[in-house]
C-alpha cells in the first residue's frame, strides 16, 4: 500500500514538472513576440527550468521576467544578429537554388544553418547556466558545440522535432519553447 503512495508523489511531482515546461513555453512566446527579443527570453526560460531542476522553487513568473530584463542587456543586440544571419541563410538558400552545383550547395548550406541554430542556442542556455556576458558566451558555445558533438547533435534534433510540431499543429508555437529549453539545460555545460 505504501509503494502505490510513493509512485502516486511522483507521478504528480512529474506532471508539475510538465505544467512548468509548458508554462516557460508560453513565456518564452509571450516575451518573443517583438523577434529580437527570443534569445533573451529562451535565456530566461532555460534559466527558470535549470531553477526548477535543481529544486529551486520560487514562483515561476516574476523570476522569469526578472530573469528576461538581466538576459536583454546583451540579449537584443546577439537577438539582431541572429535575425540577420536568418534571413542571409534563407537569401544564400534561394541564390544556391539557381547556382550550378546546387545539389552540392544546398545540404552543405541547410547543415551550416542548423550548426548556427545549435550554437546561437547553447549560447542562451550559457547565458542562462554561468551567467556570461552575450560577447563571451557566443565563443564559449562554440567550443563547446565543438567539444560534445553528441549533445550539439541532441539540441539540433530537439530543435527539428520542434520544427515539425510547429509544422504539423501550428498552435504548438505558444509552448515548444518551454521542451526545448529543457533539453538545452539537459545538455549543457552543468548537465
Amino acid at each position: 500500500m505504501r509503494d502505490t503512495a510513493v509512485r502516486r508523489v511522483d507521478w504528480r511531482a512529474g506532471l508539475g514538472d510538465f505544467s512548468d515546461c509548458l508554462l516557460v513555453g508560453l513565456l518564452v512566446a509571450l516575451a518573443s513576440v517583438p523577434v529580437v527579443t527570443a534569445p533573451p527570453a529562451f535565456a530566461a526560460g532555460c534559466r527558470a527550468l535549470d531553477r526548477a531542476r535543481h529544486g529551486i522553487v520560487r514562483p515561476l513568473w516574476t523570476t522569469f521576467w526578472a530573469d528576461f530584463r538581466r538576459a536583454a542587456r546583451g540579449g537584443v543586440a546577439f537577438g539582431a544578429f541572429c535575425a540577420v544571419g536568418v534571413v542571409l541563410a534563407a537569401l544564400d538558400l534561394e541564390v544556391a537554388a539557381s547556382m550550378p552545383g546546387a545539389g552540392v550547395l544546398r545540404p552543405v548550406l541547410w547543415v551550416l544553418a542548423a550548426v548556427g541554430v545549435v550554437v546561437a542556442v547553447r549560447t542562451c542556455e550559457a547565458v542562462a547556466s554561468s551567467e556570461l556576458p552575450w560577447r563571451r558566451a557566443v565563443p564559449a558555445a562554440a567550443r563547446s558545440t565543438a567539444g560534445a558533438p553528441g549533445k550539439a547533435l541532441l539540441v539540433a534534433i530537439a530543435v527539428a522535432l520542434s520544427a515539425v510540431l510547429v509544422w504539423m499543429l501550428p498552435v504548438l508555437a505558444l509552448v515548444v519553447a518551454g521542451p526545448l529549453c529543457l533539453a538545452a539545460v539537459a545538455t549543457g555545460a552543468r548537465s
